[in-house]
């Protein structure tokens, strides 16, 4: 088999499940243009093909092959087209195409000491009752920041160990949520899509569904009404939307996230600090009230986790508190996400933000308003005590 069908055609099989079929499921209709027969391949995965679309001068060239040996490189032509070409700082270009930045500085393969926590090798459980399902090992770009680039692009294959996560979460007594992440769960086909959550909705037990995915950002075109359809068979379902900058706001971004929202999704987003590309207050202010304006909450801002290769993208906690400060004052507060570090090494998300309690005289405290200006708050309630509703003693779910 040529090197371009081994990447579009993937049989796999699975414990307990034999599965054959496409997994790039989008090969089969996404690359007709309207009215025509192109069968382009939608992704962009070499120097060559690269320069095809922007100018690369031989140095350049010669730096991405060599990081590809160790951080390979995918760019969907959709995400291509949002870029700035003529511009070496573009926030597109700095997200997508490799830079020897990435093969200096310190950092760790797994810096949230994922494999430590897993309990089987496509699932991870950091919290009592919630864990990560990593469905898929496939994403329709490398983001070149990605915290599981020890996984992505390689021959890692999650299919392999779905039978063992879903047995294990039908006899796992705590878990009442599951984040269905990767890889992205949508570069699965609509079937296997529809498998994954018909077989999580028929655990009684779990009653939060979410499902992590870059792909409204920088693929819309690889989700088919099939993958809608699939979705509102177990609606509602919580979307997480990843997306960096304004410029990713696109048109087919927005009628994106309304199909997702027919289809039962309730959106939210999440985003990652990164230097040069969106360390600037009104840069992410832009981002959050344009994601509020179509319908999606900002949830999380996180701080870079350390992974290594990514550590020029590393922006100062400083930097982050001052920018949630400008945020404070200036966009709606459905336009602010939670400022959150994934602490490394794996003990957990912890919020960052700036402090406005300054000092404390007796039941006096000094708080900082958005101005500047320090008022005072009477601290002086009551003690609580328990109501003796006895919630605590049942379990709801």
């Amino acid at each position: 088999m040529g090197k371009k069908n081994r990447l579009i055609q993937d049989t796999t099989k699975q414990h307990g499940r034999k599965t054959e079929g496409l997994s790039f499921y989008q090969f089969s209709k996404v690359m007709r243009k309207r009215g025509g027969t192109s069968t382009a391949l939608p992704f962009i995965h070499t120097v060559k093909a690269l320069s095809n679309y922007l100018y690369l001068d031989k140095k350049t060239k010669e730096e991405i092959e060599k990081v590809s040996v160790s951080h390979p490189f995918r760019i969907p032509k959709f995400y291509l087209d949002l870029m700035e070409k003529d511009n070496p700082l573009c926030s597109i270009r700095k997200q997508s195409i490799p830079s020897k930045e990435e093969l200096t500085g310190d950092g760790d393969t797994d810096p949230l000491n994922e494999k430590n926590i897993s309990l089987t090798p496509s699932f991870f459980k950091r919290y009592q009752n919630r864990g990560v399902f990593l469905v898929s090992s496939d994403c329709a770009m490398y983001c070149r920041f990605c915290n599981r680039r020890r996984l992505i692009g390689k021959k890692w294959d999650a299919r392999s160990y779905w039978e063992d996560t879903l047995q294990y979460l039908e006899m796992d007594r705590e878990i009442h949520e599951v984040i269905i992440s990767g890889g992205d769960p949508f570069m699965l086909s609509p079937d296997e899509l529809d498998y994954i959550l018909a077989r999580l909705r028929s655990i009684r037990r779990i009653k939060t569904i979410r499902i992590s995915t870059r792909m409204p950002v920088v693929y819309p075109e690889g989700l088919h009404r099939d993958h809608f359809d699939a979705l509102k068979k177990s609606s509602p379902l919580w979307i997480v939307i990843h997306i960096n900058h304004p410029r990713e706001v696109s048109a087919d971004f927005i009628e994106t996230v309304n199909r997702l929202r027919d289809a039962g999704g309730i959106i939210i987003s999440q985003t990652v600090l990164l230097r040069g590309v969106n360390d600037c207050p009104h840069v992410l202010a832009r981002l959050f009230e344009s994601l509020v304006y179509c319908g999606v909450k900002p949830y999380y801002l996180f701080q870079l986790d350390e992974v290594r290769g990514a550590g020029h993208f590393k922006v100062k906690l400083k930097k982050g508190i001052e920018i949630m400060r400008y945020l404070r004052a200036n966009v709606s507060g459905l336009a602010m996400p939670q400022y959150a570090l994934d602490i490394t090494g794996g003990l957990g998300k912890v919020a960052l933000d700036y402090e406005y309690i300054k000092k404390r005289r007796g039941n006096k405290i000094l708080v900082e308003g958005l101005s500047g200006k320090t008022g005072i708050y009477n601290d002086d309630a009551k003690q609580s005590s328990c109501s003796g509703c006895n919630i605590c003693e049942h379990d709801l779910l």
